[in-house]
């Protein structure tokens, strides 16, 4: 209680040893009633009725005079129950992840000497984990100390000995990968129509209606062809060749078109009259395919309308693990670690980092955040992502989603291709951010719009949760403007193919996280040369 920091700090700690057990407001009626907890084996000596007029006087002060106070004085006897009450309270109301999860039943409590407390807390290594890195802990041990006349409150963690398989999914040692609604691919793509699909492929199930510029992959069935012959030709020649087929994925299944053009048959295709880029296609075939998922007007039904399709191999026994993991997963909520960076397409990273002081001698946190909307004040964040770039490498990344506790609208899905059923198993802002900022300290932040957008983001929360935003901030997009003034556009994308930078996966936010940490570092480059010149 603010009240009772004054009243110490005015009276030199005389009164430390006071709490604040319940405060009642009636606005209605202009009234304020407070108990005050005192210790059991406060002496009467200690606190006479001078003392009560001395702490009611002061509290007078700090209220408006149109209210009337009434304050009752209790002795406070510690009471195992009470506080596993007061542990259940701050969980719901503090750590909203945490309280899905948490049970009384992974709570033992301790009172040493009439007044100590210790608090054991039994959870998985990821949560404890999560627990000592978020502060959790400390906040949840003066929550305590403030609700009670304990002399000392001690919490503890401890890994739980027996995790049921639902919440191994709380466990990242236990699971390789959370679902993100994405396909595993094997190996290499081998390119039929088109080239360099840089999109991952999700669930087939993922696509209820139309939508430009998806991304799919499945097994070949049901594989047909018809030639479409060119009406203004004398002999009705062959102009085309449809392919019609369906794609599955185990997740559900898709129907796709393809028109194919002729090309002349090379020398060991000389017995064919023509040939197709599609013609080695068969049925049974893993096959990715980037296109436009549309309403056809002969069929009366979506179909897929393949822009790109490559042959490749779908690591379906790995998809089947993730399935059943998740069955057992229920309602859990995975709590992510940073990772150690590694890439995985050797394209002269370290050509692209680290060429100038500037870049060599700062820490930066690099980051990008997919959000329900573009409102700061209407919206929520769904996903972070963010790398560290130290000495002109990135050494590490983090990547979670972010359960909004709301619908994500179908505009802002399309966008980022994230749904509803992929954030119910991902923590809520209150649990990740503070462990998020913690792990931004000392690093200065870049965000591509950052000043127009992500920054805002986070300083809303961090606001509304009291958390320090004290981090310097660079917006790369700003920086690209100065530095980049003949460009047309500096969005990222633009950026991207401007530095020859590929974006695996843009609008989510790891990836384009990474992107960015890619092209300001190449900006940061380039600036500083021109000013060496």
């Amino acid at each position: 209680m603010q009240f009772l920091d004054k009243l110490n700090q005015a009276t030199n700690n005389k009164y430390e040893f006071l709490r604040v057990s319940n405060l009642n407001l009636d606005i209605g009626s202009n009234s304020l009633s407070i108990v005050c907890l005192l210790p059991p084996t406060l002496a009467e000596e200690k606190f006479t009725d001078d003392d009560k007029k001395i702490v009611e006087d002061f509290l007078r002060e700090e209220i408006p005079q149109q209210f009337s106070l009434k304050i009752v004085f209790i002795k406070n006897k510690l009471n195992k129950e009470v506080i596993l009450k007061q542990v259940i309270s701050f969980m719901s109301n503090k750590h909203k992840t945490l309280s899905n999860q948490y049970d009384a039943g992974m709570t033992d409590i301790d009172i040493v000497d009439d007044d100590k407390v210790v608090i054991n807390l039994y959870m998985s290594s990821a949560v404890v984990d999560y627990c000592e890195k978020s502060g959790m802990k400390e906040n949840l041990a003066k929550y305590i100390y403030s609700q009670n006349c304990a002399d000392k409150v001690m919490v503890k963690l401890h890994v739980s000995k027996e995790v049921d398989s639902g919440q191994l999914l709380t466990d990242r040692e236990n699971v390789k990968y959370v679902d993100m609604g994405e396909i595993d691919i094997i190996g290499d793509y081998h390119y039929y129509v088109g080239k360099d699909i840089t999109k991952r492929p999700r669930y087939i199930d993922k696509y209820k209606k139309e939508m430009e510029g998806i991304c799919v992959c499945g097994t070949i069935k049901e594989l047909k062809t018809f030639n479409i012959l060119d009406k203004n030709s004398p002999d009705k020649r062959v102009k085309k060749v449809l392919f019609k087929f369906t794609i599955d994925d185990s997740t559900g299944s898709m129907d796709c078109i393809y028109f194919a053009k002729l090309r002349k048959p090379k020398k060991h295709e000389s017995d064919k009259e023509f040939v197709t880029c599609l013609d080695g296609l068969k049925e049974g075939d893993d096959v990715v395919i980037y296109g436009n998922y549309r309403m056809s007007e002969y069929s009366g039904k979506n179909e897929l309308n393949v822009l790109k399709l490559a042959l490749c191999k779908i690591n379906y026994e790995g998809l089947e693990a993730r399935r059943e993991n998740l069955k057992r997963a229920n309602k859990v909520k995975v709590f992510q670690k940073p990772q150690p960076y590694k890439e995985e397409i050797k394209d002269n990273l370290f050509d692209i980092l680290g060429h100038c002081d500037y870049i060599m001698n700062n820490k930066f946190m690099v980051f990008d955040l997919e959000t329900t909307g573009t409102s700061i004040s209407g919206d929520e964040i769904i996903e972070i992502g963010a790398v560290k770039l130290e000495e002109g490498k990135i050494t590490e990344y983090y990547n979670t989603l972010v359960d909004p506790d709301r619908h994500i609208p179908e505009g802002a899905s399309e966008v980022n291709h994230i749904y509803d059923e992929d954030v119910k198993n991902a923590p809520y802002i209150e649990d990740v951010l503070p462990f998020f900022m913690d792990y931004c300290k000392g690093y200065i932040l870049i965000a591509h719009n950052g000043a127009g957008f992500d920054f805002k983001f986070i300083e809303k929360y961090c606001n509304k949760m009291g958390l320090p935003f004290e981090n310097k901030l660079v917006d790369s997009l700003t920086e690209a403007r100065k530095i980049l003034k003949k460009q047309r556009s500096h969005s990222l994308a633009s950026l991207c193919n401007y530095y020859n930078i590929v974006n695996k996966n843009a609008h989510r936010a790891y990836e384009d996280a990474e992107a960015t940490a890619k092209v300001f570092v190449k900006l940061m480059d380039e600036f500083y040369r021109k000013e060496s010149k």
